[in-house]
């Protein structure tokens, strides 16, 4: 590592392949914010950049499927892009660049989730609803790691929007706290049929925070 803890460009010889192309021998740079791939020949160059953001697994591949002339190699896992194999010349290397890659890319890479529960209201409840939203939350969100939390009602439901790291787990231990139980008999009167669950915020235009 460098100075404040940047990383000091380091390069490896290796063979890499990205999805199902060919295998091309040439090197990996390792960078502050990234890594790059290059290599082949003057007529048939291959170059690839992948941010660490982008990285979304690294991980060492063994099955037969994720070798590389027989031998395992780094896997990475990008999202929206085909997986990166990558097989470094030189003993123990496969070992030491894997870690340091994961390292980079968990420093780097915001892994928070995000979770919506949608519960719909009775008709004439809103006001009640807004009463017990005014109340708080019945859990402390920064003692369970919650980032970020929300809560939109409209006349027809009400949208509770969590973010942090982990949240679906996070949600699934708050749930078992009776203090929880005993705040959600409150919104009993309120509620007209089962809360819906989504990984993605659905918030009807128009809706007042």
């Amino acid at each position: 590592m460098g100075d404040h803890g940047q990383p000091r460009v380091t390069r490896y010889a290796v063979v890499f392949r990205a999805g199902q192309g060919k295998p091309t021998a040439g090197a990996l740079i390792i960078e502050a914010d990234g890594l790059r791939l290059e290599g082949g020949t003057a007529a048939d160059r291959v170059e690839l950049s992948i941010p660490y953001v982008e990285l979304t697994e690294v991980r060492i591949g063994r099955a037969r499927e994720e070798r590389l002339n027989g031998h395992a190699t780094l896997l990475l896992a990008r999202e929206g892009a085909p997986p990166v194999q990558i097989e470094p010349f030189g003993a123990g290397l496969l070992d030491e660049i894997t870690d340091l890659l994961a390292t980079l890319a968990a420093q780097r890479t915001d892994r928070s989730e995000r979770v919506t529960v949608i519960v719909p209201l009775k008709r004439g409840r809103l006001s009640r609803a807004e009463e017990l939203v005014a109340q708080g939350l019945p859990f402390n969100p920064a003692e369970l790691g919650l980032r970020q939390h929300q809560v939109f009602l409209s006349a027809r439901e009400a949208t509770f929007v969590f973010v942090g790291p982990h949240v679906q787990a996070t949600l699934g231990r708050a749930t078992r706290d009776t203090t929880l139980w005993r705040v959600g008999l409150d919104w009993r009167d309120c509620i007209t049929g089962p809360p819906r669950l989504s990984t993605t915020p659905e918030l009807p235009p128009g809706n007042d925070a």
